[in-house]
């Protein structure tokens, strides 16, 4: 009778719902409908509103024209840093992440680039297909970034003259490649045998990931890195170890002085992801108390964000700033500490766990 009551004490542990595996599958399929489909839709939708913006300023190139251009930078640079985290899939063909968005550029290869093309004159490398063939560095949103908010270069901008017309060439050969770029990605993620087919149906027919617990692992990992990114990267990098040995020519989008406003959005990004796919997993599976963790951390973060005085290329230098600055990176760190322990426990996940590597 004892040894029967045990078997029956632990089957119905095994039955309960502390020991039910997540659901993967709802997790992959929540965020591949969701945010991340739509992420790429409003990059794809941005691009092409800052190449229209682009074309407005080369026909018209004055001040409100470049406000206006500047402007759908801003929107698009905005839309891109919601997708930012997504590392893997299609965004990895053709370097296209790296295409959009070359950065940390540690050997400023983007400025000596773009300079040498300035000098020598040539707009036609960044045009139609030809951009396909320049360095990743001169393609996307910080070379435009440059000759947009480079107040030397902005103000050729803005000259109806041959300098002017030769930046023009070059900002719309950027443009147009944005908009290509975005187009692509959602093709890829979007087609019937796209990328969002490949995650719901992991582990059936030919497919990269063994089971949806595998790429349910990639999609989370993501997450983390980006993270990581946003503390060691975005503020690490460019804070060092005080305010005066802060560098703010570091920062991810220090010409626009827009790198704070990029870590917030970062910030939204990750909480509407998580809250989507992986929260309501966890709390079906009664493990609820991890996932609001987790969000409660990302809130304290976005809090921290909206004390803290903008722009952070400014208040890095001055020693409340660099406090402030510094404290938002530890509050980053806690949430990612949140998610490599209680979260990944809860879904039994491993953080640094490559999904295509296998067990």
């Amino acid at each position: 009778m004892r040894v029967h009551l045990t078997l029956m004490a632990v089957l119905l542990v095994a039955s309960s719902p502390a020991w039910a595996a997540p659901d993967y599958a709802g997790i992959l399929t929540a965020g591949a409908d969701g945010p991340m489909i739509a992420g790429y839709r409003d990059f794809q939708a941005k691009a092409a509103l800052l190449d229209q913006g682009m074309q407005t300023l080369c026909a018209s190139p004055a001040p409100p024209s470049l406000e206006i251009a500047r402007a759908g930078f801003h929107a698009a640079m905005d839309s891109w840093q919601k997708v930012q985290w997504i590392g893997y899939g299609p965004v990895e063909a053709f370097h296209r992440g790296q295409r959009v968005q070359f950065w940390p550029d540690k050997k400023n290869a983007g400025d000596r680039q773009m300079l040498a093309l300035l000098k020598d004159r040539n707009a036609e490398a960044l045009e139609g297909n030809r951009i396909a063939f320049a360095s990743v560095a001169i393609q996307g949103l910080p070379a435009l970034e440059m000759l947009l908010f480079d107040t030397n270069q902005a103000a050729k901008l803005v000259e109806a003259s041959d300098d002017g017309t030769l930046r023009c060439r070059l900002a719309q050969g950027i443009t147009a490649n944005l908009g290509r770029i975005g187009g692509e990605l959602v093709q890829d993620w979007s087609k019937p045998d796209g990328f969002a087919t490949v995650l719901k149906s992991a582990g059936t027919g030919v497919n990269p990931y063994a089971d949806h617990r595998q790429a349910a692992s990639q999609m989370f990992n993501a997450l983390h890195a980006q993270l990581s990114a946003m503390a060691e990267v975005k503020l690490a990098y460019p804070l060092a170890v005080s305010a005066g040995e802060a560098r703010p020519s570091r920062a991810e989008s220090w010409r626009s002085k827009r790198s704070l406003r990029n870590i917030a959005v970062n910030l939204e990004s990750l909480r509407d992801t998580f809250a989507t796919a992986f929260a309501p997993a966890l709390r079906a599976d009664g493990k609820g108390a991890a996932a609001d963790r987790f969000l409660a951390a990302l809130i304290d973060a976005q809090g921290a964000v909206t004390k803290l005085p903008a722009p952070m290329e400014e208040s890095m230098g001055e020693t409340d700033g660099w406090a402030r600055l510094n404290g938002l990176k530890a509050k980053i760190k806690t949430a990612a500490q949140v998610l490599e322990t209680e979260v990944a426990a809860a879904l039994d996940v491993q953080v640094g766990f490559n999904g295509l590597d296998g067990d």
